[in-house]
């Protein structure tokens, strides 16, 4: 939006519709012990509840909804977080910010130790984001990876932009 940003914190990112989805998933993308539904609504309770309550078919509908749509393979939503593959839980990390509607979403290693079908599922959905105008960010050392996901590829070295090629193909 052509708009400098120098947000104090992290709810001052996802306010302004910037979400990052960290390589470390399991330690700081979901939270273990709680059931993928509440991880899913977790940055969106302000969606999900009316006067300072939770309403939880408000938190259930909107776990589905985004879970559904990463074709999420639980038993249930109410399954805890910490049951599911390394791929299952990239797939709750990145709905839960997609449930904030954000205007940019950054994926630090998105396919980081998971198997070749949910590679090929988040893939797939990073170019529907894409398609529906969402502005996405991929930070990979996978150069194979790289070159086929990226309009734009910048290289940076020490903090700073060493480098910005186009890959548009």
């Amino acid at each position: 939006e052509g708009k400098t940003l120098a947000p104090k914190s992290a709810a001052d990112s996802i306010d302004a519709g910037i979400v990052y989805v960290p390589e470390e998933r399991g330690k700081q993308g979901v939270v273990i012990g709680l059931p993928i539904f509440q991880n899913v609504s977790l940055p969106s309770l302000k969606r999900t509840s009316k006067s300072g309550l939770l309403r939880l078919s408000e938190e259930f509908d909107l776990a589905r909804s985004y879970t559904e749509r990463l074709d999420l393979r639980a038993s249930s939503l109410s399954q805890d977080v910490g049951t599911l593959s390394g791929g299952n839980q990239q797939k709750i990390v990145i709905a839960k910010w997609l449930a904030t509607s954000p205007k940019v979403i950054i994926l630090d290693e998105p396919t980081k130790g998971i198997d070749i079908g949910s590679k090929a599922a988040v893939h797939g959905f990073m170019a529907e984001l894409v398609a529906q105008g969402l502005s996405v960010i991929m930070v990979s050392s996978e150069l194979p990876e790289i070159l086929g996901m990226s309009d734009r590829v910048v290289v940076m070295r020490e903090g700073l932009v060493a480098a910005v090629y186009d890959n548009k193909g």
